[in-house]
């Protein structure tokens, strides 16, 4: 059973890989694609790291983080019109009501940053155009740095 959850896993990165590639090679086009390299630090220790593909539509967006071995750690759906955030494929350390209800609010501040932050939420944009999110009541911090296209 395991490794038919490995099997499952690898082929999805598999897909997410190869429409990133076509989508670099102009086959797809989005209309907002932004790439972060994020790292999640949890209170007590504990952290996530990896990379961060934002999609942003007309009517809202989707996102998914994905750590440096290709494991998905959430797949994140906006809806602009409610200005809510619905988790899915959610890791298990993370799969609690109380963790995933906490991951959608931060992520709406992330998908809508021009908006007024919400209470006990600091938005931090750096010069870098790197980003900051401090959730203060749980004590989760979300660190995104841009990742620059590299062409030869």
């Amino acid at each position: 059973m395991r490794y038919s959850r490995l099997n499952r896993a690898m082929r999805r990165f598999i897909c997410a890989l190869s429409l990133f590639l076509l989508w670099e090679a102009g086959a797809i086009q989005a209309q907002e694609l932004r790439q972060y390299s994020i790292r999640i630090s949890f209170p007590k220790g504990g952290s996530i790291s990896g990379l961060c593909i934002m999609r942003m539509e007309g009517d809202g967006g989707v996102m998914s983080v994905v750590n440096e071995f290709g494991i998905k750690a959430f797949d994140a759906i906006y809806t602009k019109k409610r200005d809510k955030v619905k988790l899915r494929n959610v890791i298990a350390p993370l799969d609690r009501w109380y963790i995933r209800k906490g991951i959608a609010k931060d992520m709406s501040l992330l998908f809508n940053p021009e908006r007024k932050s919400v209470r006990n939420r600091v938005l931090v944009r750096e010069a870098d155009s790197s980003i900051t999110l401090t959730n203060r009541r749980f004590k989760i911090t979300y660190h995104l740095r841009p990742i620059e296209n590299v062409t030869e």
